[in-house]
């Protein structure tokens, strides 16, 4: 772990020096970086860093001009030098503990402070060290105070990237980032409602999406002008963009009259771009609207938002990776046949009735599947409005869901189960024997059962 901390470190400052080595190397740039540093101009600072796509090491070039800054102003207000000591005692390791206890517990003080260094008088911190009897802890308190301050100033020039933040209604966290169930989505939707929260033993979670996929984020940057979301088979692109018009609302600025609302749309340009100013009451993070490819089948997809700067400077999130599927199960195959006590078999025909003898059994063969699949039932409808399932001769179910295993695709191959319809007291009468199966897709947005098919075949039970 000692090892591993210092690779870390190394790392950490390789970054740090390369990053801003470059940024060093164009003294414009760097110039006007500075100076929104010190007028904590997020907008120009995030710019500036963005031209020369250093966006990543945003936090490691703030946190470079915060140990610079904190250096010089520490120099300016600590009007002696600090004390230079081979080590420095616990005990006043333990002083400065007191002092820094009692100086955030008291607001009103930590706000003189704080007002001190934010304004670089040396005079005004001097006085307070002096009426506190703090003057040896002065490089301290300087170091403390500045490093805290930078760190929030570095919130700001630095925030987080844009990020997508839920598709069909699933945050993006509930997405599996890797793995075999990667891009596979897990229940409850935000909010609560369009998809239910996972119950596996019944067939739902690790969902797919299809249809319409509705798109939310946020952009994080300062003074955001444009966004586009992107989609491709591969995280490292070729990305095609988006280009869903997006139905919103505003208020109505000259209500009254009526109405209270404007309902209007808003379009991409011809690469995909939104404009930010576009967005209503509807699109606060409402980013768009993505019909997913008709063909896919089990397909690996992946998506990605840029938002960009009046300076055309460009932000990308993460990618997110989705699951899409928009083709049903196959049409369940369903063969009938009966089974002498000798073992011998022969096919049965539609609605052909079987009598029972002495270990006449029959014999049904299921083939139906998906890549997806969520539950198949097999069930026995007829006679006066009944339903019976089906339970092979061992006492198998033929009915069953995929339980949590993705790897689970219903019957793939043509699957046997011998059934003996007059030991489990089955009426006389015509039936049908009725298959259906159904995938975990979320489609346009909700879960309802996800597709589905269907087949039977008729038979009589005498």
């Amino acid at each position: 772990m000692a090892n591993q901390s210092q690779d870390e470190k190394l790392t950490e400052l390789q970054q740090t020096g390369q990053a801003i080595g470059k940024l060093a190397s164009d003294e414009a740039a760097f110039t006007l970086a500075a100076e929104a540093f010190r007028a904590q101009n997020a907008e120009a600072f995030q710019g500036e860093i963005g031209r020369l796509g250093l966006q990543p090491f945003c936090r490691l070039i703030c946190h470079w001009f915060c140990s610079k800054h904190c250096v010089f102003l520490c120099r300016r207000l600590c009007r002696e030098p600090g004390q230079a000591q081979d080590q420095i005692p616990i005990a006043e390791w333990r002083e400065f503990a007191q002092v820094t206890a009692r100086l955030t517990g008291d607001e009103a003080l930590l706000k003189r402070f704080l007002e001190a260094v934010q304004r670089e008088d040396a005079d005004g911190f001097n006085k307070l060290l002096v009426e506190l009897k703090w003057q040896r802890f002065c490089h301290q308190l300087c170091h403390l105070l500045c490093s805290v301050r930078c760190r929030l100033i570095c919130r700001l020039l630095c925030p987080p990237p844009p990020l997508i933040t839920e598709v069909a209604f699933i945050p993006t966290s509930q997405y599996t980032p890797g793995g075999p169930g990667i891009g596979l989505a897990s229940g409850p939707s935000f909010p609560p409602g369009p998809t239910s929260p996972d119950n596996k033993p019944a067939g739902v979670g690790d969902h797919p999406i299809g249809g319409l996929a509705n798109i939310k984020g946020v952009f994080s940057i300062a003074a955001p002008f444009q966004y586009k979301v992107e989609f491709s088979q591969n995280p490292a692109g070729p990305w095609t963009a988006i280009k869903t018009p997006v139905n919103d609302y505003r208020f109505n600025p000259a209500f009254p009259p009526p109405p209270i609302f404007l309902y209007y749309t808003r379009v991409p340009d011809v690469n995909g771009w939104y404009n930010v100013a576009d967005m209503g009451l509807d699109g606060i993070d409402y980013l768009t609207d993505w019909q997913t490819p008709a063909a896919a089948v089990n397909d690996q997809y992946y998506l990605k938002l840029t938002v960009r700067n009046a300076a055309l400077t460009e932000f990308e999130s993460p990618v997110v990776p989705v699951r899409v599927d928009n083709t049903g199960p196959t049409k369940p195959a369903i063969k009938l046949q009966l089974e002498s006590p000798d073992g011998k078999r022969r096919d049965l025909g539609c609605c052909e009735t079987v009598q029972q003898g002495n270990g006449n059994l029959v014999v049904i063969t299921l083939q139906a599947s998906d890549a997806n699949f969520s539950q198949i039932s097999v069930s026995l409808l007829g006679g006066c409005g009944a339903s019976y399932p089906i339970v092979d001769t061992g006492g198998n179910s033929l009915s069953k869901t995929y339980n949590g295993d993705i790897t689970d695709t219903g019957y793939p191959v043509p699957t046997e189960f011998k059934w003996n319809p007059w030991k489990a007291g089955i009426d006389p009468c015509c039936y049908l024997i009725d298959v259906r199966i159904y995938d975990r897709a979320i489609v346009n947005n909700y879960w309802s059962g996800g597709h589905g098919n269907e087949n039977w075949q008729s038979i009589t039970i005498a």
